[in-house]
């Protein structure tokens, strides 16, 4: 498909310091076909006529003295074909015209050849109207070639800023792919175009094709695979066969994918297509690479992460069981022997040894909620909810009006990770509700009735105003919010945070629906309470 710009930039021949330029006889004989069938040619061709028209009257009239401004007038009127030809079809069309013109107007000098002044005059006024009339059209068709040559440098930068734009406004570059093929596809006025992408870790997938094509034409898949084919044996350039062009993304790593166009009506693809095509292809080839090492170290760092957590996790879990195990029946002995020393001892020491055996009771109450908060057991043993319903009882006893669990859709045992992740989120919202809220009341909901599993806490205290990115709070050192939405993060989870001042605060977890049978999901066990 050809724009009204193509088809201008088609008629102007290559400038006068081309090895063949307008004296390209061949190219002259092959395009007169075509330029027959021109609307502009029939155009000139009226022009010179009605040019020549007065000539041939005036001498006809025996008007013919050249020395008389009316017959020099109508020998210039030849300047408007001339200029005509320059506009419609370059160079080439103002000399060919020129030559037409005079080759017209001589004819008078053999019918009418009065005297030789007659004859030099005429050849004289030939000579001086048609140079300068070629002059004009000269000048003329320079600036029109510049004029299109700043509209297309214009328009290919406006194509590389709009690729550009597209590639810099998300991460997820893949998904911008089809947008770049089909602007690559208008800009260029292409037949087809399309991108094939290597997997991301090479061997490990099938090639992805991103194409486009305009209205009739066929499909590119087979071609794009069979010229990226070609790539892999001559990696590093730029493949041009016929219509078609293909350019290597060439990366750090290797080759990333290919970029192709193809262009329509038996065309070969310009230097400038060429030229814009490996600029695009380079752009798209940083974005990549920026995106896929931005995936990288976000792997990474949440691989780090979630080893962190797990470690941090089994020492809870390592500490959890020597408060149990150790520390705790180490103070139920203590507690025993104290009993035993008041039911001995003298009367005057009872209420001494009353006091240590309650402060040891004291103690082993703080060393199992100790023990319960690093590690519950009853999650492990006794799943979620159970868990949930353990700390929701314990946060009722911190506000005025009380906590309270509400469970929809059908309860059912989920992966041991990803309990451990909404009982930590959940513990953690809580903790903050009595802590920062300000609140009488909190609610915590388990939804596992649609197609995700949702956990939700909210209260009723003086709420906040939210920052727009949760991860920026890591800043300021509030650390409860960004360890929450990391652990989400962390279980292929989405994390939402909704409060306003004076309206509470309600934090949700949203989380894919996994089914894992409720022996997988018990993970190991946990500290069994005294």
């Amino acid at each position: 498909m050809k724009t009204d710009a193509d088809a201008s930039r088609l008629r102007i021949v290559p400038p006068l310091n081309s090895a063949r330029g307008w004296l390209d006889m061949i190219g002259l004989i092959r395009r007169f076909p075509q330029r027959l069938r021109e609307r502009r040619f029939w155009v000139v061709q009226a022009l010179v006529l009605l040019a020549t028209a007065p000539h041939y009257m005036f001498e006809t009239l025996g008007l013919g003295d050249p020395s008389e401004v009316v017959y020099g007038l109508a020998i210039t009127a030849y300047i408007v074909p001339l200029l005509y030809a320059a506009l419609a079809f370059g160079w080439e069309g103002a000399i060919l015209t020129g030559l037409w013109s005079a080759a017209l107007t001589s004819g008078s000098v053999w019918i009418w050849g009065h005297s030789v002044t007659h004859w030099l005059g005429e050849l004289g006024q030939l000579a001086i109207i048609l140079p300068v009339g070629v002059l004009m059209a000269w000048r003329v068709d320079l600036e029109a070639k510049q004029r299109l040559r700043a509209e297309k440098t214009s328009a290919d930068l406006k194509l590389l800023n709009e690729v550009g734009e597209i590639l810099s406004n998300t991460l997820e570059v893949e998904q911008q792919l089809p947008q770049v093929v089909r602007r690559l596809l208008v800009g260029l006025s292409l037949e087809s175009a399309w991108l094939c992408l290597e997997p991301e870790s090479h061997g490990s997938g099938p090639l992805t094709i991103v194409e486009a094509a305009s209205a009739g034409a066929p499909s590119p898949t087979e071609s794009a695979q069979d010229f990226h084919q070609r790539l892999l044996t001559t990696p590093g350039r730029v493949v041009t066969d016929g219509q078609t062009v293909v350019v290597p993304l060439l990366g750090e790593t290797g080759l990333l994918g290919s970029l192709g166009a193809r262009v329509g009506g038996g065309e070969t693809p310009s230097a400038g297509q060429v030229d814009l095509l490996t600029t695009v292809a380079r752009q798209v080839q940083v974005a990549l690479e920026n995106a896929r090492l931005y995936r990288q170290r976000q792997e990474s760092l949440q691989s780090y992460v979630r080893q962190v957590t797990q470690a941090q996790e089994d020492e809870r879990l390592r500490i959890a069981r020597e408060l149990h195990d150790e520390t705790a029946q180490e103070l139920v002995h203590l507690a025993r022997k104290l009993e035993q020393l008041r039911n001995k001892a003298d009367p005057s020491l009872t209420p001494a040894i009353q006091d240590l055996l309650d402060m040891s009771r004291s103690t082993i109450q703080a060393v199992r909620r100790y023990s319960r908060d690093l590690r519950p057991s009853v999650l492990d043993d006794l799943g979620l909810l159970a868990a949930l319903e353990m700390v929701t009882e314990d946060t009722s006893h911190h506000l005025p009006s009380g906590a309270q669990l509400q469970v929809t859709g059908k309860p059912r045992r989920l992966d041991g990770p990803l309990e451990l992740a909404l009982f930590r989120i959940a513990q953690e919202a809580l903790r903050n509700v009595e802590k920062h809220g300000n609140a009488t009341s909190a609610t915590v909901e388990m939804d596992f009735s649609g197609q995700e599993i949702r956990l939700s806490v909210s209260d009723d205290g003086k709420g906040f105003s939210p920052v727009e990115n949760v991860s920026d709070l890591i800043h300021t050192g509030k650390l409860g919010l960004v360890g929450m939405k990391e652990r989400a993060e962390l279980v292929g989870g989405r994390f939402e945070l909704r409060s306003s001042p004076g309206k509470g605060t309600r934090v949700t977890v949203v989380v894919a629906q996994t089914d894992t049978p409720p022996a997988a999901a018990a993970g190991a066990p946990g500290p069994q309470q005294p």
